[in-house]
């Protein structure tokens, strides 16, 4: 893990994606940015019919962002994270909105051939970048240097009950010929073990038994869902807690979907323990910010 501070934005990167001159990224933190408490300060989310930060300053901070990479003038794809398994192809010639950075985001119509509803986004496209944001979730990066093709998946627990980062790895293989042994992933920072406290239908959901009403896990994933998952079991002084970690679940998603154990890179921080340094909607009980997170070929 290597750390930046170019001004007042600080931002991690993965230390095998710094090899290749291709390839940019960045996990930034919640420092840096103009927004005020409760979302102070570098906010890039604002939820659409809800109260929260200003438009004019997530626009700001998505800007101090994209220049923090030299990437200030480039085209920014997102999407409309919903805590599922679906996967999004972004490709130059599909009518999707390449305006995240800009107030056009929030001033046009958005439609689902603009703004996707998925948790995992890939592209072979050179000069584009892939911004997801997160307060607590897992961001999961993955980079075929072979095939020059990358990836971002939005890690909640849903989405890993549903397989997301297995399906990514699958699609990167049908759409582009990726090989998961030649992939290289990393794991962003993440609600952790220590903090993260779940209930017994969240474990028997990993189980496989029980299924969510709509989008149940797909048949292909259950086994290997089950098998992945980490729950633990805290003793408290009035009762026992359960807990999931998320980080080390995905790792194993990857691991049984194909990838190299040293290929993959975990940022082993807990967003709800460094609250300083990156929201947490458990933390801070659900009024907080997202930190963004980038990936580009050059």
């Amino acid at each position: 893990m290597i750390e930046q501070q170019p001004g007042g934005v600080r931002y991690l990167q993965f230390s095998h994606y710094r090899h290749f001159l291709d390839l940019t990224h960045g996990i930034f933190t919640r420092q840096g940015g103009c927004s005020q408490a409760p979302y102070a300060s570098l906010n890039t989310s604002t939820p659409p019919f809800k109260q929260g930060d200003s438009i004019d300053n997530v626009i700001r901070n998505r800007a101090l962002a994209l220049q923090a990479l030299d990437l200030v003038d480039s085209p920014c794809v997102t999407l409309w994270q919903v805590h599922g398994a679906d996967i999004a192809i972004y490709d130059a010639g599909s009518p999707w909105r390449t305006d995240w950075a800009n107030h056009s985001y929030y001033e046009r119509a958005w439609t689902p051939e603009t703004i996707h509803k998925a948790d995992a986004l890939i592209t072979r496209e050179c000069g584009i970048v892939i911004a997801l944001s997160f307060a607590d979730c897992v961001p999961i990066l993955l980079y075929d240097p072979v095939e020059q093709v990358i990836a971002q998946a939005h890690g909640g627990w849903r989405g890993t009950a549903r397989g997301i980062v297995a399906a990514t790895v699958a699609a990167m293989y049908e759409q582009f010929g990726c090989l998961p042994r030649n992939m290289l992933a990393g794991i962003g920072p993440a609600i952790g073990s220590c903090c993260y406290e779940v209930n017994e239908t969240v474990r028997q959901l990993f189980r496989g038994q029980l299924q969510f009403d709509e989008q149940p896990t797909p048949e292909r994933y259950r086994d290997l869902v089950h098998e992945a998952a980490v729950f633990s079991t805290l003793s408290l002084p009035d009762r026992s807690s359960l807990r999931l970690d998320l980080q080390a679940t995905n790792r194993n998603q990857l691991l049984m979907a194909g990838l190299l154990l040293e290929h993959i890179e975990v940022m082993e921080i807990c967003t709800s323990c460094r609250n300083e340094l990156f929201f947490s909607h458990r933390a801070e009980q659900g009024r907080t910010g997202r930190f963004p997170v980038l990936i580009a070929l050059l």
